[in-house]
């Protein structure tokens, strides 16, 4: 019987056992692999998810800094204020239980329950997050809810930071300084998505207008944070750690004297009543250093009432009112400067060598514009005329028809260029909202009007501060403050420097120099003694009399816009600015004043009897010699 031969059956079985070993191998080599890389390679990723999962990253609000006047009196501060919240997760699910809660909510708290539904219902973040349901609840209001909290399921009290704005004395008062501190209020809808982006919340405040809107930054401070642990519903639990600490905002000091911003306020509302004006600006500024004193815009507004939250009915009375008391008359808007234009068309003058100091030119009672028709002339305010007039009298006798030959003399890009060298026709930087840049005659200005030049009779009348003219208070009194110091054009401070908790200054903030005017010494001395001569000698030597220390000098100007009034004249702006150097044609004063009146229609010019009033106020001097008013009937 031949032998079995088992070899062929073998190497099957064989063959199919190394291929199962092969693929097991495979497969717990790949089952291997993964679970390493779950484990090992991306262990720390899934473990960072676990964690984010179960915790949640709180803001931490920063406070804001405070603010004080030149004199450490705090003028803006910070109080506690009592906000309602609901948590949406934890309100009852029924609703007529939810509604038995917010109902007992809204009559503890004062709020109509109305409010707080529609509140409720306008949110859109997370039903764990706390909804700010009514602010400024009565402490008295958010005691009795905290002690009833057991049966107000979802609702609780917190306290929150509000601004207050005081005046001098420390006492409410929300309109001294309006203008200039602004205000803060709630981040708005459209805003928030930009603002999201750089750290604000949805129920932040932000800086409205003045030093609160342009100083922002700094007085907001940086917001910290906690890591809260979440429980299975997403609810934060405990704080696991503090992941930064909050940076409180820096506390300004203002350039601001609260005590000469009260004599600059009450001084002019006594010139406004007196002469039946609605509007007008008084700003106060060191020379030496551009800072500001005190700036007045009236009629003001009050601040405390937009930090508290103010209601749409005077919100609307506010922006209805016609004139404009939300608007920082100061610089914001621009006017014809009239007569104290001057300053820069006779500089102009004797710098391009149009006249001399010893020069003397005719003045007329009605100036022949050149290449003009016979008969097309421009007035003088003095009808007759004042003779032959050197730069010096001229100015303090304020001659139209000088001025009128100077600026004609100059042409239109050199008048025009010493206006911008004394810093009109553009803004001046001071860090404050919505300052107006101002119109100076050029070549551009009339093709803007339609006309490829500037006609003749338009220079002359720019050249006394009419027609293609219109400044900001602010410009004006800093375009003189710069003749005054010997030609250092500053940039207008606002704020001196930081403070710590006590208004007690830690870092001051260097004055800032825009340019050095190009003009010599002798002709900068010329101007500054016919500003002397305008009180001595010419057009307001009714203030002269005034003891103050120093040699008082300035300029009055009235300035004709609109349209005629029913007895067929033109209405008129009234302008005076000063300064205090210690004698004639000095370069040191320290004390610069500038005093603008709407539409002051009367007999007089009101804006000296201010700065009158003023001086009399500031240097307490017992000398009243304050004019009544006439209502000019021609």
């Amino acid at each position: 019987m031949a032998e079995l031969d088992s070899t062929p059956t073998a190497r099957p079985a064989r063959a199919r056992f190394v291929a199962a070993t092969v693929a097991a191998v495979l497969l717990f080599g790949l089952l291997a692999g993964r679970l390493f890389q779950l484990q090992v390679v991306e262990g720390a990723r899934h473990a960072a998810q676990a964690a984010a999962a179960r915790t949640i990253e709180i803001p931490i609000r920063s406070s804001r800094g405070l603010i004080f006047d030149r004199e450490g009196r705090p003028i803006a501060v910070n109080t506690p204020s009592w906000t309602l919240y609901a948590r949406l997760a934890d309100l009852p699910g029924e609703e007529a239980a939810r509604r038995a809660v917010l109902a007992r909510a809204a009559s503890l708290s004062g709020v109509g329950l109305a409010a707080l539904r529609e509140r409720l219902t306008a949110f859109r973040g997370s039903p764990y997050e706390l909804v700010p349901l009514a602010t400024e609840i009565d402490r008295d209001a958010a005691l009795l809810i905290a002690e009833e909290a057991a049966q107000l399921p979802g609702i609780s009290v917190g306290a929150e930071a509000r601004r207050e704005y005081l005046d001098e004395t420390g006492a409410l008062n929300g309109e001294l300084l309006s203008h200039l501190v602004g205000y803060t209020g709630p981040v708005s809808r459209g805003e928030l998505n930009e603002l999201t982006a750089v750290g604000y919340l949805r129920d932040d405040v932000i800086g409205r207008d003045g030093v609160e809107a342009s100083y922002e930054k700094e007085l907001r401070g940086t917001y910290g944070s906690d890591l809260l642990e979440r429980d299975a519903n997403g609810r934060p639990v405990k704080v696991l750690e503090r992941l930064r600490d909050p940076v409180p905002g820096k506390n300004l000091m203002l350039t601001i004297d609260a005590r000469i911003q009260r004599i600059a306020t009450e001084t002019l509302k006594w010139g406004l009543e007196a002469a039946g004006v609605a509007q007008g600006v008084t700003i106060v500024m060191n020379p030496q250093t551009g800072e500001i004193l005190a700036m007045v815009s009236l009629p003001t507004y009050d601040n405390n009432r937009f930090a508290g939250g103010i209601s749409a009915e005077d919100y609307a009375a506010y922006l209805t009112d016609p004139t404009k008391p939300l608007r920082n008359h100061a610089i914001a808007d621009i006017y014809p400067p009239g007569s104290t234009f001057k300053l820069v068309t006779g500089l102009a003058a004797l710098v391009e060598g149009v006249t001399t100091v010893a020069q003397r030119w005719p003045t007329y009672g009605c100036y022949q514009i050149p290449d003009a028709p016979a008969g097309q002339c421009l007035f003088d305010w003095n009808h007759r005329g004042f003779g032959p007039l050197s730069i010096v009298d001229a100015y303090a006798k304020s001659s139209d028809t000088f001025f009128y030959q100077m600026a004609v003399g100059l042409g239109v890009e050199r008048l025009g260029g010493w206006a911008r060298e004394l810093g009109f026709g553009e803004k001046s930087g001071v860090r404050l909202p919505t300052e107006a840049a101002g119109t100076v005659i050029s070549k551009a200005w009339a093709q803007a009007q339609g006309r490829q030049d500037v006609f003749t009779g338009e220079l002359a009348q720019a050249g006394i501060g009419q027609n293609a003219i219109a400044v900001t208070p602010l410009q004006l009194l800093n375009a003189y403050a710069a003749v005054a110091n010997g030609g250092h054009l500053m940039r207008p401070m606002i704020v001196r420097g930081e403070t710590d908790g006590d208004g007690n200054l830690i870092r001051a903030y260097a004055p800032e120099l825009i340019r050095d005017l190009a003009a010599s010494t002798a002709d900068l001395q010329t101007m500054r003694i016919g500003a002397r001569e305008v009180i001595t000698t010419g057009h307001a030597t009714n203030i002269g009399a005034l003891r103050v220390p120093g040699a008082l000098s300035g300029k009055t100007g009235t300035a004709e816009f609109g349209t005629p009034t029913s007895q067929g004249v033109l209405p008129f702006h009234s302008w005076f600015v000063a300064y205090l150097p210690s004698k004639a044609g000095a370069t040191d004063a320290d004390l610069a004043i500038v005093t603008f009146t709407y539409s002051a229609v009367v007999r007089g010019n009101v804006s000296l009897e201010v700065i009158k009033y003023f001086f009399q106020e500031y240097f307490n001097l017992d000398q009243d010699l304050r004019r009544e008013f006439q209502v000019n009937a021609n």
